[in-house]
């Protein structure tokens, strides 16, 4: 036994730092007793463990605050919801048409009285939700909110909902999407950055006219606006006040639903609604122009100045 202890005492001399430190017991442990064998198994650095994967430990906690959302929906959907009848509980569900549209507002405002402020918080956790994991259907609720509420109730709340579901959406992407988010879109990443580095000092104003038009997509929007440099203020006003067009025309639509018989009767989009968001988008774009204008005209003054 005896002869093996120089054997051992080499392989601790040369093996990892690590297990260096942990030597002086053994050390002293071979001092004071007599020689044994001792097997020792390094570590594996090379070792990854798939739950070190940074994508499936992304998209695991993506579809567990995507389970916790739903769940909170739910529940609040059934604590603060007034007491339905089976048949009325029938059309409890997001609308797909005017159909839809009328049958649930017959419903809620049957309770509206009593039940303003529970339906009032219900309406805006669902239109949260769908916001922050880009569920369609925001448009029939933003209908469906200019037939429940007043006008100027109705467009304070659905630009809220829109701009704090929208964040969500911005924070989670932020969180969880990157490695996604760039390696699928690495092209239009690149032109919408071009993009806002020409209008980097008009930020907003260009926020409020990208919500105004439909191209890019709004989900689009949500998932790439952290990767290209657009920061957190700036992007919930600029999709605040940018979706207030859209939002006057579904909230005066949704105040004429009841008066509806049919889907060929119910349009939304017109010329003269068209040419509505056109004169907003002018309007945003005029202090941009001024401001230019006005950094020319400074320049110039410079120029004479130094002349």
């Amino acid at each position: 036994m005896a002869e093996t202890t120089p054997l051992l005492t080499s392989t601790l001399q040369d093996h990892d730092p690590v297990i260096a430190e942990t030597t002086p017991l053994l050390t002293s442990t071979l001092q004071d007793h007599d020689p044994v064998i001792i097997v020792t198994v390094p570590e594996n650095k090379a070792n990854i463990s798939l739950i070190n994967n940074k994508p499936l430990k992304a998209i695991i906690h993506l579809i567990m605050l995507f389970i916790i959302s739903t769940v909170f929906v739910y529940l609040t959907l059934k604590i603060y919801l007034p007491p339905l009848d089976e048949n009325q509980r029938q059309h409890l569900h997001l609308p797909r048409g005017i159909e839809d549209l009328r049958a649930l507002n017959k419903i809620l405002n049957e309770y509206m009285d009593r039940y303003h402020y529970q339906i009032m918080l219900t309406y805006s956790v669902v239109y949260v939700y769908l916001q922050t994991f880009s569920v369609p259907g925001s448009m029939w609720l933003s209908i469906l909110g200019g037939a429940l509420f007043s006008m100027p109730i109705a467009l304070l709340l659905i630009c809220s909902c829109a701009g704090i579901g929208s964040s969500n959406c911005y924070l989670l992407s932020k969180a969880y999407g990157k490695s996604f988010v760039k390696s699928r879109f690495r092209s239009k990443l690149d032109a919408w950055s071009r993009q806002l580095d020409k209008h980097s000092h008009h930020l907003l104003n260009y926020m409020i006219i990208v919500r105004i038009s439909p191209l890019p997509p709004h989900w689009f929007i949500n998932i790439a606006a952290p990767h290209v440099g657009v920061p957190l203020i700036p992007f919930f006003l600029g999709t605040f006040f940018g979706v207030l067009g859209h939002t006057l025309i579904y909230v005066q639509a949704g105040m004429t639903i009841s008066d509806l018989t049919s889907d060929q009767k119910f349009t939304i989009f017109s010329w003269k609604n068209v040419g509505a968001l056109a004169l907003v988008a002018v309007a945003v774009m005029i202090p941009v122009w001024i401001r230019k204008r006005a950094g020319i005209d400074s320049e110039n003054y410079q120029e004479i100045d130094h002349e």
